[in-house]
């Protein structure tokens, strides 16, 4: 993996720990059918796009300002990847 790649699976782990300490089950359940990542193919990056904006969609007003700031980078970064802009 590059390390483009590499930053965004970090930061979606790191958002991803978070949530499993507050036990927010909400965030986890939207973001499990995208994380961790299926495949390295382009298939498993839109599973990981659409469970992340899943997220944003059903649960953003749970989210601390620092998660949602972290959460919209994410989506940004998977969209490029995944479109390879």
């Amino acid at each position: 993996m590059s390390e483009e790649t590499d930053h965004v699976l970090r930061a979606v782990r790191s958002l991803f720990e978070a949530w499993c300490d507050r036990r927010w089950v909400n965030a986890l359940r939207a973001l499990l059918s995208g994380h961790p990542l299926t495949s390295p193919l382009a298939d498993g990056w839109n599973e990981l796009l659409i469970s992340l904006q899943n997220v944003r969609a059903f649960a953003r007003a749970e989210l601390t300002e620092s998660e949602s700031a972290t959460l919209d980078t994410c989506i940004r970064d998977v969209d490029r990847i995944v479109h390879r802009r």
